[in-house]
């Protein structure tokens, strides 16, 4: 009789061993489910904020165009008054024949030797190079053709323009938000250490301008992404103590509150 109880005991033993191990095993494969979700999330995170980040780089420049346009739209409108002539001012009407009176006599083209001529063509061409120069280096035609290359994802060449641009203006107010954009190609294209240089060049070079503070914020960001931890932190505090009413600095500290 004993050993009928003994034996129950026991196949109840290995009943109860085998659905524990079977209990044991669909809880780890619902980790290992969940563990695939949750890295699946932060991937749609990751690009979402890609994209994001992307988006608002392009309304940026349409805002910056949009700023430029308005502001020529108001040029034109000031030079386009019409002036009214002072009342003191008198019209003379000239007759056909006082035309005829004052009408210059007319000269004989002069001759000109062959080696004057040339003399003369070579003297043009300089001042037609001149003003060909002179044109290409407007401020406002530099800034919008790197902003055009930027948009249509042409970023070498953008990097480039933007380069051309502070290096014939330097003093505009459009160079800090060139020197950003030549962060921000590199940022986009994850060379992330070039990036942290060119905005670092914002910050040093037009710490009281308007993208001095977006650009400490990637500095962060760079480092982040570069895995140095302790300079991303580093950074993110200064730009909050010298840029404190920033919306970089609110941006620096919902990353800080992460914990990184």
């Amino acid at each position: 009789m004993k050993s009928v109880k003994i034996k129950i005991i026991f196949a109840a033993l290995i009943v109860f061993a085998f659905s524990g191990c079977a209990e044991t095993q669909r809880h780890e494969m619902m980790m290992k489910d969940m563990q695939g979700s949750i890295a699946d999330i932060k991937k749609a995170q990751s690009e979402n904020i890609v994209r994001t980040e992307e988006l608002n780089n392009k309304i940026f420049l349409l805002q910056e165009r949009l700023n430029n346009v308005n502001k020529d739209v108001d040029e034109i409108k000031t030079m386009a008054i019409p002036v009214k002539p002072p009342d003191e001012l008198k019209t003379v009407k000239i007759t056909p024949e006082d035309v005829v009176k004052q009408e210059p006599k007319k000269e004989e083209p002069k001759k000109i030797e062959p080696a004057k001529e040339e003399q003369k063509s070579k003297e043009v061409k300089p001042s037609a190079q001149a003003k060909k120069e002179e044109k290409i280096q407007e401020p406002e035609t530099l800034y919008r053709e790197a902003q055009e290359l930027y948009a249509a994802g042409k970023l070498e060449e953008a990097v480039n323009g933007f380069k051309r641009f502070i290096k014939h203006y330097p003093k505009n107010p459009l160079a800090d938000n060139a020197q950003y954009w030549i962060g921000e190609v590199y940022y986009s294209n994850k060379d992330f250490a070039k990036a942290v240089v060119e905005f670092k060049k914002v910050v040093d070079n037009y710490p009281d301008e308007n993208k001095a503070p977006d650009a400490f914020l990637k500095v962060g960001l760079s480092y982040l992404e570069m895995g140095d931890k302790d300079k991303a932190v580093e950074s993110l505090k200064k730009l909050i103590d010298k840029y404190p009413k920033s919306d970089a600095a609110e941006k620096a500290k919902e990353k800080l509150k992460e914990k990184i």
